[in-house]
């Protein structure tokens, strides 16, 4: 399967893997194990086996109580949606289950995971918790363009966001005639948009900055 982790060497997030070593499984630097739940049934895949799931900052792990060479990690940024359904548990019977629809390297992937623990929604809230503030944080995260992140040339700041400086007449040059924008420094992204259409316009992260930023001379034609 192929890789999608970034230039930082991240991939918890973005991929599904199966049967990884361990040290794979264990969290990498800046990963935090947010629950841990130690009677969890992989009913899709493994049904009948006992295992620990943990929900970290970056994905759902799970792994084999009888062999922890059975596992599963799978990013939050593969998920597509996650729902709450009966499935039919060798362990438990017919019980309320995490359906976790994923998209990764071009297939689809369905996961059900049944919590052992008689009514307890432990598994729902966290699983669902997590995900949410994930899927909604992206843009700290991720490179944006033509967003709807301007209105009336002023950013709408995501939370605890503040703008450092402004700086009016910017020319993005990717183009070959280049447009004229305005670009705005926060403590979490730049951001450019163009001065005359502002839905024309660029976020982008810090996190997304590897390389050394380039200053050249480039004379625009008229």
């Amino acid at each position: 399967m192929s890789s999608s982790h970034d230039a930082f060497g991240i991939w918890q997030d973005k991929e599904i893997r199966f049967d990884v070593g361990a040290s794979l499984l264990a969290p990498r630097r800046g990963e935090l194990i947010i629950d841990e739940l130690s009677q969890v049934e992989d009913t899709k895949g493994n049904n009948g086996e006992r295992g620990i799931l943990q929900v970290s900052n970056l994905r759902i792990t799970w792994h084999s109580q009888r062999s922890a060479k059975t596992n599963l990690s799978i990013g939050y940024s593969a998920i597509v949606s996650i729902n709450i359904r009966t499935a039919e548990s060798r362990l438990r019977g017919a019980a309320q289950a995490l359906y976790v629809l994923t998209k990764f390297g071009g297939s689809s992937f369905e996961f059900i995971f049944t919590n052992l623990v008689h009514n307890s929604p432990r598994l729902f809230s966290t699983v669902q918790a997590v995900f949410r503030s994930y899927d909604t944080s992206k843009m700290y995260r991720e490179l944006k363009l033509r967003g709807g992140i301007i209105r009336d040339k002023n950013l709408l700041l995501l939370p605890k966001e503040q703008i450092y400086s402004k700086i009016e007449g910017v020319w993005n040059l990717s183009s070959d005639q280049g447009n004229l924008g305005t670009m705005l420094v926060t403590n979490v992204r730049i951001v450019w948009f163009a001065n005359l259409a502002e839905n024309f316009n660029v976020s982008i992260p810090y996190i997304q900055i590897v390389s050394q930023l380039h200053v050249f001379n480039r004379r625009l034609l008229p």
